[in-house]
């Protein structure tokens, strides 16, 4: 148990743990804020996880670790998929719908073409904001889209996880789905104390470049 505590990564203010979040989130003390972006189960390859469970696996999976987050922190940041809005709403009842506007054309699906993304948010901002964002580049918009994915086939925005970060957060973060470590890189631009678990080591390893580069190119919004 002491070792799989271990950290991964131990810098600062900052701590990776490389292994399930099932397994670690239960170990860790509380943070300000939960924010992440969590697999859809859309048969994307992460490696070492498989994103093809079953959609009743999938949900009591999704479940517990909406259950483990809502014991760790009060505010909550998930960026969800708009396609399984319905299961989302069900795990985190109450929360605040933000709309994240595509600026182009989007992939279409079932012949429609996906003019926004959303996120769900529980707490209260720590300003007052709008909830439709309209200045974030999304993947899927060809030449706007200009940030590095580092290889990561989920990879959020920036800009999504660093603005949910400062909105909902004082002090501490956590990311249960860390994958390259963009909420980590935005924690660490707004002065959090910022905790990430991730069950692949090549992502634990992209996380930490980016963390340990000393100027950061993105800017809130």
């Amino acid at each position: 148990m002491e070792e799989r505590m271990t950290p991964y990564y131990d810098e600062g203010d900052i701590k990776i743990y490389h292994g399930d979040c099932l397994e670690i989130m239960p170990q860790l003390e509380p943070v300000d804020l939960v924010a992440t972006d969590p697999p859809y189960n859309a048969k994307k390859n992460y490696g070492t996880y498989k994103d093809n469970l079953s959609d009743k696996d999938y949900a009591v999976f999704m479940g517990k670790v909406v259950s483990l987050s809502r014991l760790i922190a009060k505010n909550q940041f998930w960026v969800a998929p708009r396609y399984k809005l319905h299961l989302w709403l069900g795990l985190l009842p109450n929360s605040h719908l933000i709309t994240i506007r595509r600026g182009a054309s989007g992939p279409y699906r079932g012949g429609w073409s996906d003019q926004f993304e959303i996120a769900l948010a529980i707490g209260m901002p720590i300003r007052a904001e709008r909830d439709l964002w309209e200045d974030i580049r999304l993947k899927g918009e060809g030449y706007f889209f200009k940030e590095e994915t580092y290889g990561h086939p989920g990879y959020t925005p920036y800009k999504i996880l660093y603005r949910g970060c400062e909105l909902l957060s004082k002090d501490s973060v956590l990311d249960p789905f860390m994958g390259s470590g963009t909420t980590l890189v935005a924690a660490k631009q707004l002065g959090r104390k910022a905790i990430g678990i991730e069950i692949s080591e090549a992502y634990c390893k992209i996380a930490i470049d980016r963390l340990k580069q000393e100027v950061f190119q993105w800017k809130s919004a």
